[in-house]
């Protein structure tokens, strides 16, 4: 195996290791019985002068997927946890609504993803070492939300940047 050399070892460390995050979840524009959602992680690019931190974690809490219908808002609740041993300040967190997937999980194309958006974090929030804190997402359906789109799962991809608090 071919070694990277210091430089590049520090920067692939520095892009892993940034303090940032993304969650997929999903939001449910049904009627019936909702399904659980699929959960994943994974980790943004790097922070200037956090490089030593560990990525704050994101995690939908939600529950179940949030029924929705036309011209409606619902919530989703999201933890923030902070491994590190000194405060970060999470700066931003968003979500992006993802193609709708039909109960095969297959591509709906004939309902776009824009007819859901969540509306992002208001305010920073500090978040004390070892620690957690609770936000809420706002999510918003448009009034005009084509029949192809009901029964269908949005999943949801959360992101966010932080600083050293």
């Amino acid at each position: 195996m071919r070694s990277l050399g210091p430089r590049m070892e520090a920067a692939v460390a520095a892009t892993i290791l940034g303090v940032g995050a993304a969650v997929v979840a999903a939001m449910h524009l049904t009627w019936p019985e909702p399904e659980l959602p699929a959960m994943a992680y994974s980790v943004s690019g790097a922070e200037a002068g956090v490089a030593d931190l560990q990525p704050f974690e994101i995690d939908d809490i939600s529950g179940a997927p949030v029924e929705l219908t036309p011209g409606s808002e619902g919530a989703r609740l999201v933890r923030l946890s902070n491994p590190n041993a000194v405060d970060i300040v999470v700066l931003t967190l968003q979500a992006q609504p993802g193609l709708p997937l039909d109960e095969a999980r297959n591509h709906v194309p004939e309902c776009p993803s824009g007819v859901l958006t969540v509306v992002p974090m208001g305010e920073p929030v500090t978040i004390p070492p070892a620690g957690a804190i609770e936000v809420e997402m706002v999510v918003q359906i448009a009034h005009d939300v084509p029949d192809a789109c009901r029964d269908l799962v949005f999943p949801l991809t959360y992101s966010g940047r932080a600083a050293r608090g």
